[in-house]
């Protein structure tokens, strides 16, 4: 059979399958998917006939589950009737009705959606028993009731009865990485998504127990030959904030298959909008929109790149647009407390931000963008408490770990902000920022040496900051290294000079440069040297002007004694 029918075929079988498990995220996933192929027609006469390495399909049925899966086919046969009940009420979002209606029933489909059902119905319970959204109660350590009694059920049939059904492998992870057992969680997942690749779900919970660029190489190698393994690879890498390889190696690829995909297209958004390219992820989201008016999906980080940007007016037309589509969406309301923001009407932005997190607890945007927020409003406390918040949902999330360390900055407490600041750079190696607020905790600690070693991270592949060239000389003078600092001060002068830096852009940091320069120079003998580099400091009218001309004045005394 043709690759791209095999893949059509199987993506089809996927939607059925997830439907049927009420796994509505995973199918949706499958479905768009299946949208964003070409037509078959055109697929029939590009692709061979022969399936690409990577491209095995498997759709011929659910790998046997276990040595008695003709016996469960049979069970499923006797107990449809109770499964579309339970089915129904399970899709009235009645969760107890419907895992009550399955109690008995025996193949692996009903024992699914009896355990969802209750794993959800116990969500349900632990978002109303919840308090206040930052509320003098809310500690964030309510938990699922249901949870236990789930992973015992589930342990006994896969450990104890060696079931291999894929789907619960999958909630058997799930549990898991809710109960913060993520290596074991990655075991079951891996084995899900061995069992049966088309369950979407599977691999974006296998992403979110993965814990770093280390943990994902070690699971690499036992990840199947197929090609939901590459639509991970480029979600994981958006995870972990890795915007090179999976996207050159596995995007075109995948594009060529999915060209009308959204999904493909707000990956390469996300990674470009991790690199910073704003206007290209911006650009990407506005064909999307164009495409898709009424998504919402991943629209908040559409909402995130306009702030950043600045442009108030795209940003005044999404809000309107995410309201008129649904008002009571989690990313609707990110959507307008950034737009609050971008206005520093932080009150009403925060506002916004505790009803998407009323919604969605989990909510990692939100909470971050909060503790934003609070730091605004310097209500250092509260931003503390929104970030350590944003950490636990996520302990990928650099924003939240890089906020944690300002924070702390502003209260002056520079032991726990280095803490922090160490943690958003081992997330974040290849951010200026993260490296330059380290660098900045050492100073305050009176650590040049370390310092150094931060600020000489900053700069590394980086466009070169004059700010941060001062700073390098500046320390190597603290420790009596002249050579070193003249050598900095010289690269901080060159730069300036190449952006042809105007008289009104110059900085505190520009004059002493040039004056430490000139007494350098002239108590090296080289009054030539001397001058040119006070006459650059009158020129540009640093603030130190009075000393430079005083500096000037004696260079020309030493010129006249001579």
């Amino acid at each position: 059979m043709n690759a791209a029918y095999e893949l059509h075929a199987a993506l089809l079988e996927a939607v059925k399958k997830c439907s049927e498990r009420g796994l509505v995220n995973g199918a949706k996933w499958a479905a768009e998917a299946l949208n964003g192929m070409e037509s078959l027609e055109l697929a029939h006469a590009q692709f061979a006939s022969t399936p690409q390495k990577g491209m095995d399909f498997d759709i011929s049925a659910e790998r046997p589950s276990t040595p008695g899966r003709n016996s469960d086919t049979a069970y499923e046969a006797q107990e449809v009737d109770k499964y579309l009940l339970a089915k129904a009420y399970f899709d009235c979002r009645e969760y107890l009705r419907a895992g009550h209606y399955l109690k008995g029933c025996k193949s692996y489909k009903s024992i699914f959606l009896r355990l969802y059902a209750t794993y959800l119905a116990g969500e349900k319970q632990k978002d109303e028993d919840a308090e206040t959204i930052m509320g003098p109660a809310d500690n964030g350590l309510i938990a699922n009731k249901q949870i236990t009694a789930i992973t015992i059920e589930l342990e006994d049939l896969i450990l104890m009865k060696g079931c291999n059904d894929a789907f619960l492998l999958y909630l058997y992870g799930v549990v898991l990485g809710r109960q913060k057992k993520e290596q074991d969680a990655v075991q079951a997942l891996l084995k899900a998504v061995e069992a049966y690749p088309f369950n979407w779900g599977a691999w974006q919970e296998l992403a979110s127990n993965i814990n770093g660029a280390d943990m994902l190489s070690a699971v690499l190698p036992t990840l199947p030959d197929h090609i939901m393994t590459k639509f991970f690879m480029i979600h994981v890498s958006a995870e972990l904030l890795q915007h090179g390889e999976a996207l050159q190696a596995h995007l075109p690829e995948l594009q060529s298959m999915f060209p009308r995909g959204h999904f493909l297209q707000v990956q390469r958004a996300l990674l470009v909008y991790n690199a910073r390219e704003y206007d290209e992820a911006a650009g990407i989201f506005e064909v999307i929109m164009t495409e898709d008016p009424y998504r919402l999906d991943q629209a908040d980080v559409y909402s995130n790149i306009l702030y950043v940007m600045e442009n108030r007016a795209k940003l005044a037309h999404l809000a309107q647009a995410a309201t008129n589509t649904d008002q009571f969406r989690p990313e609707t309301c990110c959507i307008i407390g950034n737009y609050y923001s971008l206005r520093n009407e932080h009150e009403k932005a925060v506002t916004y931000f505790r009803r998407a997190l009323k919604l969605n607890r989990n909510y990692l945007s939100a909470w971050t963008l909060m503790g934003h927020e609070f730091v605004e409003m310097k209500n250092t406390h509260a931003a503390i408490e929104a970030y350590r918040r944003a950490v636990d949902v996520n302990r990928k999330d650099y924003r939240a770990w890089y906020g944690l360390g300002q924070t702390y900055e502003m209260l002056e407490m520079h032991y726990y902000a280095l803490y922090y600041f160490q943690r958003a750079t081992s997330l974040r190696p290849y951010d200026q920022r993260m490296w330059q607020a380290l660098a900045e905790c050492y100073e305050q600690l009176q650590r040049p040496a370390e310092a150094i070693k931060a600020y000489k991270r900053a700069l590394g592949g980086n466009a070169v900051a004059p700010t941060m060239l001062y700073k390098l000389g500046n320390l190597y003078e603290r420790l009596g290294n002249v050579k070193a600092t003249a050598a900095y001060f010289v690269e901080l002068v060159t730069v300036e000079r190449r952006e042809g830096m105007e008289a009104d852009e110059a900085t505190a940091e520009s004059g002493r440069a040039r004056i430490w320069l000139a007494k350098h120079e002239m108590s090296r003998g080289n009054l030539r040297q001397a001058e040119a580099y006070v006459a650059d400091a009158i020129t540009l009218n640093v603030p130190e002007i009075e000393d430079a001309r005083a500096l000037q004045r004696e260079l020309r005394s030493r010129r006249e004694n001579q």
